[in-house]
């Protein structure tokens, strides 16, 4: 960061629900289909087909998502407004065996894990177990990565390992943001969007032709609301916090600019700047033990002497894209981005109005990267083939302090990441209806480390920190050096892929795949050297063999899509972070350890379903089920080091529940001079864990969302209005959760809960 560089049990209540409207869908399902002839001369869309969709993240070209042999989800821009899809987070609902959302006390911090596999951890230097691009740009660090949905073409979500086209720390799969293409008529657009907590949503997008050959185009989002809860009780208030301030608030500035260039017949050149500046306050969580009383009746008060209102993130960043066709036969992409973020933390452990336990932090970020593609195709080949470069400075610094013991632990330090690789893929049409799909990627990762873990004698409160090493305030006096040092590592991998897929009819395509995935090796920039003198080491990378067979059917003259996926992925050296508070020298430390598990099998099915009996109803059905089992965790014991301990037994995956899904009924009728649309849906969770630890209070039983959205457009689709509701039935389920084991627990244990009931109304108008 510049700165530092300059200084219950029971079973799961969604079970009666679902089965009723399960019965509902069915009985919908079961009305006579419209006969929709369609002659050999017109291939236009007719009302009641579904619409074809077309992919390009699978293998970097535009593809008919039942022609890629490959698990992916698309959402079109008309679907993700039907869906009321407001940011990344909103995709757990539509895309089985997903669980997307924000990191414990964050707002905009992504947490994603796609089949089992992600990174709950956000420390600087940690990698991604699922990789977030823009426009074909990779997002690195995942503060600010929550990104609200604004002027967005699609959202692909690819599952499982996509380790040759994309890389490295997409192990457990990739989401690929689309912006909206800018070239073409005038267009304009702005929303409205009120509700419930005096949410007031604006956002606005327009793009327009300079000239023949020049385009330009902006788009912006100011999205605000009140807190789900406030603090109740606050140390000092006239200083940092007033008594009902707000927590889990949002106030969120998003825009982008675009120009695009139009070069001859075949070319063009896209330039795009984002920008976002998040300042809603610290998010509310509840202390699930009461050991210093009981928690408070409500899920997002708190009881705080930290300042809520301090919390900012800031994250920006630019590209430029080169498209080229160079022949009838040769396509060439040239990519080259820079993206930087900071963000300032801070997190109440205690839950308490008192410097018990809290942790002040700072990040800050950039990265520069570089990409060359070509792409080849003819009757029976299609390639891609490129190069891959990022460099990247990952900075940080978080104080603990342990208000009882009068001591603050500061732990500070950079990582940089250079990384180089070169990749190719390609499918060969063997026949008219076998195709051979094959590949691989090298990578290499130098990663340069410098850590710093120092305990202070004396507390810092509030907005004062020691997050620099060479600024301690002056109340605070040097005891101990846990950790400093600086080392290098470099980690390389080949990550190869193939597939065959086979065309039974025009309408059914099976396959079969076999997929390698690379999660980078690093260093643990909490890492205690004084307890653990390993960790100066780093850690090793992580890898999986992911095998993967399924089918894809379109049935019924086009009314209904069938997908079916089974998968089995065999994890080796699964890192995973450990963090628990052990007695070192008489106080509770944080002892940390990034440790390679050893072994993780995951195995799944996951089941896509669209069909449209009329033009009047759209059902769909999604069911993920996984297993996901960590079958050796062999490392350090905390309390006796040196001693080998199997921790396979006390770790569960976390995010990994045996069932998830979506059941969904859409509606459509002439209403007046427009249209109107409904729809309802029910996503359900199977029993899930937030938190490491088991059995643990992060443990949370199944639950279900049920979600409604009534609009009407009108006939020149000028005009749309809305009426959106989320969780209709107000569940109370956690998303995330620290648990720190039993040295500490007696103090804290945290629990960061989902939204509760939420409605808007909203009104869009189209030019």
């Amino acid at each position: 960061m510049k700165r530092l560089l300059e200084q219950q049990e029971k079973r799961p209540a969604w079970r009666k629900p679902l089965f009723a409207m399960a019965v509902t869908l069915s009985a919908m399902a079961m009305a006579p289909a419209t006969t929709l002839a369609q002659s050999e001369a017109d291939e236009e869309q007719v009302a009641g087909v579904l619409e074809e969709v077309i992919v390009t993240s699978a293998r970097r070209r535009e593809e008919n998502v039942q022609d890629v042999p490959i698990a992916v989800s698309l959402l079109s821009s008309d679907q993700i407004e039907k869906y009321n899809i407001l940011d990344l987070g909103d995709l757990s609902k539509v895309v089985p065996n997903s669980n997307i959302s924000a990191g414990r006390a964050t707002n905009s911090t992504i947490v994603a894990y796609i089949r089992g596999v992600g990174q709950s951890d956000p420390l600087w230097g940690f990698e991604p177990g699922v990789g977030v691009y823009m426009d074909d740009v990779f997002i690195a660090r995942p503060q600010g990565a929550l990104l609200d949905v604004y002027d967005v073409q699609s959202i692909e979500v690819l599952r499982g390992p996509q380790g040759t086209l994309y890389g490295k720390n997409t192990i457990g799969g990739a989401i690929k943001y689309n912006t909206r293409d800018i070239v073409g008529d005038p267009y304009g657009r702005a929303t409205v969007e009120a509700g419930n907590y005096s949410r007031l949503d604006l956002k606005a997008a327009g793009s327009m032709p300079v000239s023949e050959n020049f385009y330009i185009g902006a788009s912006v989002a100011y999205l605000t609301r009140d807190g789900y809860g406030e603090v109740v009780e606050s140390e000092l208030p006239q200083v940092w916090n007033e008594i009902g301030e707000d927590v889990s608030n949002k106030d969120l500035l998003a825009a982008r600019a675009n120009a695009t260039i139009l070069i001859g017949e075949n070319s063009r050149l896209k330039f795009a700047v984002d920008t976002v500046k998040d300042d809603s306050n610290a998010r509310g969580s509840r202390r699930l033990n009461d050991n210093w009383g009981p928690p408070l009746e409500s899920r997002y008060n708190v009881k705080s002497d930290l300042p809520v209102g301090l919390e900012r993130v800031r994250m920006s960043g630019g590209s430029a894209i080169f498209d080229s066709t160079l022949s009838d036969n040769w396509d060439l992409k040239l990519i080259g981005a820079y993206r930087e973020s900071e963000t300032d933390s801070y997190i109440d452990f205690e839950a308490l109005n008192q410097p018990i336990f809290n942790v002040l932090g700072a990040y800050d970020d950039n990265q520069t990267s570089f990409e060359g593609q070509l792409n080849y195709h003819n009757d029976r080949w299609a390639a891609v083939m490129g190069a891959y470069y990022y460099d990247g400075d990952a900075c940080g610094a978080f104080d603990v302090v342990l208000g009882l013991f009068g001591i603050t632990d500061l732990t500070s330090g950079c990582v940089n990441t250079k990384s180089k690789s070169v990749y190719a893929d390609a499918t060969w049409s063997l026949t008219d209806n076998w195709n051979l799909s094959f590949g691989g990627r090298w990578n290499e990762d130098k990663k340069t480390a410098s850590v710093y873990v120092g305990r202070y004698l004396g507390i810092v409160t509030g907005p004062e920190t020691a997050l620099d090493r060479d600024n301690i305030p002056s109340g605070l006096s040097l005891l101990s050096v846990s950790s400093d040092y600086t080392n290098s590592r470099t980690f390389d991998d080949f990550t190869p892929r193939i597939s065959v897929d086979y065309r039974f009819t025009d309408n059914v395509m099976g396959y079969a795949s076999f997929t390698n995935g690379f999660k980078s090796g690093g260093f643990d920039m909490r890492g205690n050297e004084a307890v653990f003198p390993g960790t100066v080491d780093g850690y090793e990378p992580e890898t999986v063999d992911s095998y993967e067979i399924g089918m894809k059917t379109t049935a019924l003259d086009g009314n209904l899509v069938f997908n079916v996926t089974a998968f089995l992925a065999d994890y080796t050296d699964l890192q995973i972070t450990t963090q628990q508070f052990v007695e070192f020298n008489g106080v509770p430390t944080n002892v940390t350890a990034v440790v390679n598990a050893g072994k993780q099998e995951n195995k799944g099915l996951e089941v896509e379903t669209v069909y449209r009996p009329n033009e009047y109803v759209q059902l769909t059905a999604m069911v993920g089920y996984l297993d996901a089992d960590l079958i050796e965790f062999l490392t350090s014991d905390p309390e006796n080091p040196g001693e080998i301990i199997d921790l396979g037994p006390l770790y569960d995956p976390v995010f990994s529940p045996d069932y998830s899904g979506l059941l969904s009924a859409e509606f459509f009728w002439s209403m007046g001079n427009g249209d109107g649309y409904g729809r309802i849906g029910y996503t359900f969770t199977d029993d899930i864990k937030t938190m490491n630890l088991a059995p643990s209070v992060g443990d949370q039983p199944g639950y279900g969302l049920l979600d409604a959205t009534v609009a009407y457009t009108t006939q020149d689709g000028r005009w749309r209005f809305a009426l959106n509701g989320n969780n209709l039935t107000d569940e109370e389920y956690l998303q995330a959760g620290y648990d720190f084991g039993p040295a500490i627990n007696y103090i804290s244990q945290l629990g960061y809960y989902g939204p509760p009931r939420t409605w808007s109304v909203s009104a869009t108008f189209t030019y």
